[in-house]
């Protein structure tokens, strides 16, 4: 049985440990996709515009070193390749949240895919989406915050990433050219060889 004395400082000590900010781990490292299989499409260009939908009410994202919008971007850049003579691609970002709640801190990824054809209008398209979450407590410092941002940007962006080669290897068939290690026009492979990301079963 514990002393009175002790008794009494107890609930403070406990108080004082769940005020503390958890820990956080974010990976080390540029955000990047080049270590990945290409996705080369049967088009003469693809267009990456810099155009982000409008922020939501708390959104933090333009705070982090590369913001949801800027790394969605940085995906596209990395693993699509024009290898055709015609026609084009247009990648567009359609959601870019990255939010801190009563509950913790949200990231919310959506992109798009468009293939034009050389007059013009749509021939084919995929849209992708993915999301992370994590729970805080109520009140945590801004550090804290901004760990858990990148945390989770990083989290649901490699979720993306999976779920958008996906839908274009399974409706985007007839635009994609099978991919050959150090091609020309392609990055040659890392010093471990370029990887394959698992996906799910059609």
């Amino acid at each position: 049985m514990l002393p009175r004395r002790s008794a009494l400082l107890l609930p403070f000590t406990l108080l004082a440990c769940a005020s503390r900010d958890p820990e956080i781990a974010v990976p080390g490292g540029p955000i990047g996709f080049r270590h990945l299989l290409p996705l080369r499409l049967n088009v003469a260009e693809v267009m990456v515009p810099e155009q982000d939908p409008p922020p939501a009410p708390g959104d933090f994202g333009a705070s982090l070193v590369l913001p949801p919008g800027a790394a969605m971007r940085q995906m596209a850049q990395d693993r699509l390749f024009a290898v055709g003579s015609t026609g084009r691609a247009v990648f567009s970002v359609t959601q870019a949240l990255l939010i801190r709640d009563n509950t913790g801190v949200l990231c919310a990824l959506g992109c798009r895919l468009d293939i034009a054809g050389a007059e013009g209008g749509r021939i084919g398209f995929i849209e992708a989406a993915a999301r992370a979450n994590i729970t805080l407590p109520g009140s945590v410092a801004p550090a804290t915050r901004q760990r858990a941002g990148e945390a989770m940007l990083r989290q649901a962006l490699q979720r993306l990433n999976v779920e958008f080669e996906f839908q274009a290897k399974r409706n985007l068939r007839p635009w994609l050219v099978e991919t050959t290690p150090g091609a020309s026009g392609l990055p040659a492979p890392g010093p471990s060889g370029v990887e394959r990301e698992a996906l799910p079963p059609a």
